[in-house]
């Protein structure tokens, strides 16, 4: 039986489908996407838009996201764990020249928290706030470090989507990748073309908790910038550790 409270989860799928389809929407289009009556939801969209976690535009009769819940990701954003989550990050791409991610798994899929570009015109375009199936990248690996083969296909009930033509799509490789000795998790055009990455985990208490890696284009890799990255990710791990018990994602 479940335990969660109805109203509560109305008010999260909302927000969640407004945020994750990134468009508006009216409240006939929200009761039918949701299957909520249209007399249930008014008075929720009402309280949202009044409190500002909901924009609503006349012209259209449609709701999107509202400032108040920008303000909270500025909040987070400007946390002391994250500007220390930042300040790594920072240092790593100083180090090595390329893109650095910092992220955690959700399910089974990576969420990005924090992103710090490559100074080059040519790089790795990935967001905070992104997700990516966790198989078919280098950081994802890293999250599912030490997963039994039965519980990565608990993870992927619909089997390995390939994103590429070189994306991990058999679940005994995918777990002989995760499973290796190397402090190090490789993908080479898996999740995007022309992008290789390396990886990291991070852990706590023996468990992963999260992972780094950097991404930079196939171009410019080759044996001094895999050292570079290595290097640079290897001392990065270690000061991630060093405040992992400040993880509270």
């Amino acid at each position: 039986m479940s335990t969660q409270h109805q109203p509560t989860l109305r008010v999260l799928s909302i927000l969640e489908i407004i945020s994750t389809n990134n468009q508006d929407y009216t409240l006939s289009d929200l009761s039918r996407h949701l299957d909520i009556p249209t007399s249930t939801l008014s008075p929720i969209l009402q309280t949202l838009r009044e409190e500002r976690y909901l924009g609503f535009q006349e012209n259209t009769r449609s709701y999107s996201l509202g400032t108040r819940l920008f303000e909270i990701g500025s909040r987070v954003q400007n946390s002391i764990t994250y500007q220390k989550i930042s300040g790594i990050l920072s240092d790593v791409v100083l180090a090595c020249g390329e893109t650095c991610h910092f992220a955690v798994l959700d399910g089974g899929e990576v969420f990005f928290l924090s992103t710090v570009d490559s100074p080059h015109p040519v790089r790795m375009q990935c967001a905070s706030g992104r997700r990516v199936p966790a198989y078919a990248t280098a950081i994802g690996k890293a999250l599912l470090r030490n997963r039994s083969l039965e519980e990565l296909k608990h993870l992927y009930p619909q089997g390995l989507r390939p994103l590429t033509a070189r994306t991990i799509t058999d679940f005994e490789q995918l777990h002989a990748a995760v499973n290796g000795n190397d402090m190090f998790l490789y993908e080479s055009e898996e999740s995007a073309e022309s992008i290789c990455c390396i990886a990291v985990p991070i852990y706590q208490r023996g468990a992963v908790v999260a992972a780094s890696s950097v991404a930079t284009p196939i171009f410019r890799y080759d044996a001094e910038k895999k050292m570079a990255i290595e290097s640079a990710l290897k001392e990065a791990r270690i000061q991630f550790e060093q405040i992992a018990h400040f993880f509270t994602f």
